[in-house]
């Protein structure tokens, strides 16, 4: 039997275990969400919402009837998987000019995600000073047009902001969408248009495949929305930008398992994200992050958005297990709230060791997450789909040891220094934890990826002005 035979059973083994997790997780959420619907039902505003029932329904109702009467049918303008549609090959483009990078969506809108947080470094990184193999200029894209950023680019380096003017495309320019393009395509369709002309290739950027491949841990609107970008991304696109080699190695995959139509001669790249965070010189955590990595208890740092994939559910059963065998850990939660989050936030929250060995804060700063790294024992990251892992990297280079979940991107990131434990098992993470303090089990921090967003921003302009991509498809 061959070594992939082999593989497959224990492969089809985790996949299960996976949608085992996913139904669990939903099943929480739809039972926190069926008690609540009770609680209401049977209290006061319980009733007045029951009459107010009716007037939602007939807002939705027309709302979707204005909607549908203007969508265009939904097979108009998607390609057929059998490549139909897909667009025909054009003349060799000339040598790269400029990279004009994109960053309309972060300044429309900041959530303050790893996303944008990616963005805003890798810009930051390309206008600090350094000389690059192209000149770059970041643009913003108004009614088909392109403009400089000028306010956005003072915001993250400081200095005064000349009037935006517009930007005239130049043969060979590369357009780089760094920035989240979900919703630009359509807007920004006359800029393409003249890039091409002009000789220029258009450039994506591309975070994660997680809504194709894990769709039960997105939010509903998400799915559909991104499966529509991604399959005119691929039509639209000439190359791909990954965020890690292993997201990068996905796409290639995934278009080619799939059959969806993409540029003939498609490039794939990757870069890796920085790890320095630009902090203050004056700032000073709030009292209750302060109270929070206060005493001897060594303190676990979990970072990222409460929803169904990061893995939330997963440390505070770990740490649970710890404080029944007479561990006196802390656990500590930063991210705001996501989307199918309601049975985790309410289980943190009303949680007996919430405020004494248990703390969620989802508006902590740049400047007290830094603090909060400084102050812990480790990182602790259960998450089970990701695309690079910031909190793996921001860790390690404050010096913090790292244990995550034994997924690829995170062998990737954390190379020989991270611990890892089998994804979404939670005794696993206790006893990975509990060796870990007891000195079983030594993480080197060192060993995990170090690239600041200067480097991450050079990376970026060698691949496109040396055409430095690892995958090309037919």
């Amino acid at each position: 039997m061959s070594e992939r035979q082999n593989r497959e059973p224990e492969q089809d083994r985790e996949r299960i275990r996976l949608l085992e997790f996913q139904l669990d997780y939903l099943r929480a959420e739809l039972l926190h969400l069926t008690h609540e619907r009770h609680r209401l039902i049977y209290s006061v505003s319980g009733h007045i919402y029951r009459f107010l029932r009716p007037v939602e329904a007939f807002l939705a109702d027309a709302a979707n009837a204005v909607v549908a009467r203007f969508r265009p049918p939904p097979d108009a303008t998607r390609p057929s998987a059998s490549g139909e549609g897909a667009p025909a090959a054009r003349g060799a483009p000339l040598p790269a000019r400029r990279l004009l990078v994109d960053v309309t969506g972060t300044i429309k809108r900041d959530a303050g995600t790893g996303i944008q947080r990616v963005v805003k470094e890798v810009t930051r990184g390309l206008y600090s000073g350094e000389s690059f193999d192209l000149p770059v200029l970041a643009a913003r894209c108004e009614d088909g047009r392109l403009l400089t950023a000028n306010g956005f680019i003072a915001e993250l380096v400081g200095g005064e902001a000349a009037p935006d003017s517009e930007i005239a495309i130049a043969g060979g320019d590369r357009f780089l969408m760094l920035s989240d393009s979900w919703n630009a395509f359509d807007e920004l369709a006359p800029v393409f248009a003249r890039i091409r002309d002009a000789g220029g290739e258009v450039v994506t950027c591309i975070f994660d495949l997680i809504p194709e491949l894990y769709p039960h841990a997105c939010h509903e609107v998400t799915v559909p929305r991104y499966r529509a970008w991604l399959r005119k991304a691929l039509l639209e696109s000439d190359s791909f930008l990954a965020i890690s080699r292993t997201v990068a190695d996905e796409l290639a995959d995934y278009v080619a398992a799939q059959g969806l139509p993409h540029r003939p001669g498609l490039k794939i790249g990757w870069f890796h994200c920085g790890s320095d965070l630009a902090l203050r010189a004056d700032a000073a955590p709030r009292d209750k992050v302060k109270a929070a990595v206060a005493g001897d208890a060594p303190v676990f740092l979990a970072v990222g958005t409460i929803e169904p994939r990061k893995g939330q559910r997963v440390a505070l059963r770990a740490c649970e297990d710890l404080w029944a065998s007479g561990r006196d850990v802390r656990i500590v939660f930063v991210g705001r709230r996501g989307w199918f989050e309601e049975a985790v936030a309410s289980e943190i929250l009303g949680h007996k060791e919430f405020g004494r060995r248990l703390f969620w804060f989802d508006d902590a700063d740049d400047d007290e997450l830094s603090f909060l790294y400084d102050h812990a024992a480790a990182l602790i990251f259960p998450s089970y789909a990701e695309g690079f892992g910031l909190p793996i990297v921001e860790a390690a280079r404050r010096g913090r040891p790292v244990i995550c979940s034994d997924i690829p991107v995170f062998r990737e990131v954390g190379r020989a220094g991270a611990l890892y434990f089998q994804v979404n098992n939670a005794k696993a993470l206790a006893e990975t934890i509990a060796d870990f303090l007891d000195g079983r089990r030594v993480a080197d921090q060192d060993q995990v990826l170090r690239v600041a967003w200067r480097d991450a921003a050079r990376r970026i302009v060698e691949v496109v002005a040396r055409e430095d991509w690892s995958r090309r498809l037919p």
